[in-house]
């Protein structure tokens, strides 16, 4: 009997994205949505494949990364997000691994696109996060934001590449930023490190010279610019709203 593939999604209005990766998962024996009460169509087009859908209060996509992989029943997990694609290269190298596996949990290429073309700059390629792995191999961090799955075995790596839709205009990555920068003030109070005032400042522009220097996001031309000065403005946001939340606590206390 061949193993079977479960893929495993979390999502929250996804409508416009959901259906070209529910059509790119047709190798997948079950599908799972987690769904973070979805104010769209999202749940309907989900239903619509045959997907096995849950509503979950959103707790941070590692939480709830997480809670999705304990409801699957396959004996692999594909854990994977709605703005990513399977190209058919990559299906048919998934379904040749988990037939004949030679480790536990696999490692797949991504190719991140932004303002619609592919981007490999910054960081961003290679870059080849944990998304294939035996059901009980892995398990996701509790992080609130920028999770991943762990694993304690010995990890292969997929020749293929997921396609990740990541930025697709401007207002949508400057969404995404403002929802990334209040994630991650949540998780910096969590750890209980200390963000003075100049925080913001100094991690801004740390993010900004990384990106776009150190990691050479000026070879990416104005889309390089763009996402260099975007996740500038997301580590400033996450250190400032962490600063003025924990000084309101501290007016409150007093």
């Amino acid at each position: 009997m061949s193993p079977t593939i479960s893929a495993v999604i979390i999502t929250r209005n996804e409508a416009e994205m959901l259906p070209g990766l529910l059509e790119s998962l047709h190798f997948c024996d079950e599908i799972v949505v987690v769904d973070s009460h979805s104010q769209d169509a999202t749940r309907e087009i989900a239903a619509s494949f045959n997907a096995r859908v849950m509503e979950r209060d959103f707790n941070g996509f590692g939480d709830q990364k997480e809670f999705a992989r304990t409801q699957a029943n396959g004996d692999w997990i594909l854990s994977i997000d709605a703005d990513e694609r399977v190209p058919a290269a990559l299906a048919d190298e998934i379904i040749a691994t988990v037939a004949a596996p030679g480790h536990d949990a696999y490692l797949v290429p991504r190719l991140s696109y932004f303002l619609g073309k592919p981007f490999r700059h910054s960081g961003w390629w290679p870059d080849a996060p944990l998304r294939l792995f035996r059901r009980d191999a892995a398990r996701f961090n509790s992080k609130m934001v920028h999770e991943f799955a762990e694993t304690d075995r010995p990890t292969g790596r997929l020749s293929h590449h997921l396609d990740h839709y990541t930025v697709r205009s401007l207002k949508q990555a400057l969404a995404k930023a403002h929802h990334y920068s209040v994630l991650g003030a949540e998780q910096l109070k969590k750890t209980g490190k200390r963000v003075s005032l100049a925080s913001p400042f100094t991690h801004a522009l740390g993010a900004f010279i990384k990106t776009y220097l150190i990691k050479r996001g000026f070879l990416g031309g104005v889309e390089g610019f763009v996402n260099a000065w975007i996740h500038g403005q997301t580590v400033f946001w996450k250190y400032m709203i962490a600063h003025l939340d924990r000084r309101t606590g501290q007016r409150r206390q007093s």
